[in-house]
């Protein structure tokens, strides 16, 4: 009996529930209909939303992703069959009527039906909740896009927020985001993008990309319509369909992005008036032009990486072959060369991705650094060299390149780079020392705003970045015969001769060089010789080295130990800036055969006391002694045979000046000679010997 019963439990699971079940198909046919129904609004309305991110990301030009349109494949066709079967004739032939019900196998089959449905649009009304709707249409950012990665950049986080302020912002109607080409301009706006949309802060989002110089009105105006979904009339003219575009727009909330704009665009031309409820958001490679031609009520400058983050991103794309620890310094420094460009970071991480040979890692950061190789580096290069071309006063291309010849571990000093300048008339129009230092920062600025340099944390600084100082060295050696080795690196040999005969300067930021007795009669075109050494160390220059460089105008010499100066010197006739800095100096009296030289620094070097041959130099207007910590005296009636000087820079000399002339040291009385002299800084250690007038 206790068997029979266990037997009589089982199929009672098995067959009572069931039953039931299809008893309850009959029993709530109302209901389960009416569920339907519900279901099917509240999975029409999920689907309308996610279409309306949709429609606001391809506006923008991004492009969807797969899940996200497989959901909306699979919802539209649940949709389509749960109307067709709400439409369907056969539910008004299952009415009951005083309790008889006729056609109870069609009440149980829709019954059926419905509830099978209703699981259906539960499972995809489940599933309508997407992390990222899109993806990218450059593969070369493609890692910068996911969300939480990019978020994680202090650099690009911060200026994300502060776009995202002034789109709620009622009183700006039009940013300007602006920096080198490969920066990640769109990478960044495109983040923007997303965010609004995220936060609902506009009825429509268009984002027009790659509008580049000479811009196609008609053409942009076109993709904007079509993005908003309005159809265009080719026998239209501009103005009607801006007009029409206009109307469009004016009652919506609304958010224009043009993308990578090279020159003044005519917003009203092409429909897109001043409005409250329109905003526009540029990005350009320079600021100057946009920012005052199309009146941008807010500029913001995007960096390069800084090196934390330009590894970060390296390391998250090239994979974990970087752990290995052969190869992880050397990748360190491959990332390093990229020049914390997203673009360049992108594109040599990706070709080193999972790459385990040391000789591969070595190979990349060889001609990263010699920059002879363009296939990693051309989209990069091709930037840069686009922002190089548009740079439109005189002084600046040569200014430009006069700074990769002289940058120093990615930083230039301004008082550096005027001397320079100044030597080699790169600075025109200007009369006086202080006029030049001025004109000065304004070409710098506009470098800056061009972002070929960028701000330094020194005083008195810029920095370029290592990517860029080879692009402008590559193109001085190709446009003006410059040798250019940069800081740290090793020249084996010298170039053919062919190339010396040709040769304007030469630039040595090396300890490692071969003899430069191999130069000498070689070079007549040289204009500037600039030779840095890591570490003061003593330097052989032939006696004869200067013969045939008449056209020398630049000399320098940086942490160089010198007995004395090469007589040769002398026939340097038209040198005008001398900048004999960090060395070591015993016998420099030949610096008085110098006679047109107009810029002479001994900046930081030993020397005791100036020769006092530089009383010779009657056309000199600037001399630079500061920071030489030995010099103790320098001889009377020297200075005030400078009548030219405009500039005197003895700071942290702690000179023992004289009261009055006839003393062993120079007096103070011999300032009152220099008529011309608009800067001046020196030490006084007692005021009692500042002369009464």
């Amino acid at each position: 009996m206790e068997i029979l019963a266990a037997i009589a439990g089982k199929l009672a699971e098995f067959t009572v529930e069931p039953i039931c079940r299809q008893v309850g198909y009959l029993a709530h046919y109302k209901s389960n209909h009416q569920k339907l129904q519900i279901k099917l609004e509240d999975l029409g309305v999920a689907r309308d939303e996610v279409q309306h991110k949709v429609d606001q990301f391809e506006r923008g030009g991004l492009r969807i992703e797969t899940a996200v349109r497989n959901w909306k494949t699979r919802v539209d066709a649940i949709i389509t069959e749960a109307e067709t079967f709400l439409e369907d004739s056969g539910h008004a032939h299952t009415e009951c009527l005083h309790g008889f019900c006729p056609h109870l196998v069609l009440r149980y089959q829709l019954s059926k039906t419905s509830t099978k449905l209703v699981e259906e649009i539960d499972e995809l009304y489940g599933k309508n909740k997407f992390s990222n709707f899109e993806y990218d249409v450059h593969p070369q950012e493609v890692c910068l896009l996911s969300t939480g990665h990019y978020s994680t950049f202090d650099s690009r986080s911060s200026i994300v927020m502060r776009v995202m302020d002034e789109l709620r912002n009622a009183d700006t109607e039009m940013i300007l985001v602006w920096g080198i080409g490969g920066v990640g301009k769109t990478t960044l706006v495109e983040h923007v993008l997303r965010q609004a949309i995220d936060d609902n802060l506009f009825d429509d989002v268009v984002m027009v990309r790659d509008v580049k110089e000479n811009p196609d009105l008609a053409k942009i105006q076109k993709e904007i319509a079509m993005k908003l979904g309005m159809s265009i009339d080719e026998n239209h003219t501009l103005a009607e369909r801006a007009s029409i575009l206009g109307d469009r727009i004016k009652d919506k909330r609304t958010l224009v992005v043009l993308d990578d704009v090279w020159e003044k665009i005519d917003l009203l031309a092409i429909g897109l008036p001043r409005l409250v409820d329109l905003k526009v958001v540029l990005t350009s490679r320079s600021r100057k032009e946009l920012s005052l031609d199309m009146r941008t009520q807010t500029n913001i400058p995007l960096d390069i990486l800084n090196e934390e983050e330009a590894w970060s991103l390296f390391e998250k794309m090239v994979g974990d072959v970087v752990k290995d620890s052969r190869i992880r310094s050397v990748a360190i420094e491959v990332a390093k060369k990229c020049g914390g460009l997203p673009v360049l970071i992108v594109t040599v991480a990706s070709a080193l991705k999972d790459q385990n040979k040391l000789h591969a890692w070595k190979d990349t950061l060889r001609r990263l650094g010699g920059f002879d190789n363009k296939e990693l580096t051309e989209k990069a290069y091709l930037a840069l060299e686009w922002s190089y071309n548009q740079l439109d006063y005189k002084e600046l291309k040569p200014l430009f390149l006069l700074c990769g010849i002289i940058v120093v571990r990615n930083h230039i000093y301004l008082v550096d780079l005027l001397r320079y300048a100044l030597g080699l008339g790169l600075i025109r129009n200007v009369d006086t020392i202080e006029e030049a230092r001025d004109a000065l920062v304004t070409l710098v600025e506009k470098l800056k705003d061009s972002c070929l340099l960028l701000d330094s944390d020194i005083n008195m600084c810029v920095r370029m970045p290592d990517l860029v100082c080879e692009v402008a060295t590559w193109i001085a050696s190709r446009d003006q015969h410059v040798l250019s080795v940069g800081y740290g690196c090793e020249l084996k040999e010298w170039p053919d001769k062919d190339f010396f005969k040709r040769c304007s300067k030469m630039s040595l930021k090396s300890s490692n060089i071969p003899m430069l007795s191999q130069l000498s009669g070689e070079c007549q075109k040289l204009e500037m010789f600039y030779l840095y050494r890591k570490s003061v160390a003593s330097m052989e220059i032939p006696s004869n080295f200067f013969i045939e460089m008449e056209k020398l105008k630049v000399l320098g010499f940086t942490k160089v130990r010198m007995l004395s100066l090469p007589p040769s010197l002398q026939f340097l006739k038209n040198v005008q800036t001398l900048c004999l800095e960090e060395c070591l100096l015993e016998d420099v009296a030949l610096v008085g055969y110098l006679g047109n030289s107009e810029i002479l620094s001994f900046a930081r070097s030993n020397i005791k006391q100036p020769p006092k041959e530089i009383g010779q130099l009657i056309r000199l207007r600037w001399l630079d002694l500061s920071d030489c910590a030995k010099l103790e005296v320098i001889s009377p009636d020297v200075i005030s045979r400078l009548e030219r000087l405009e500039d005197l820079s003895m700071r942290n000399i702690f000179l023992k000046w004289e009261a009055e002339r006839g003393g062993s040291n120079a007096s103070l009385i011999e300032l009152k000679d220099l008529s011309q002299l608009t800067a001046l800084e020196i030490y006084i250690r007692d005021a009692n010997i500042l002369p009464s007038n």
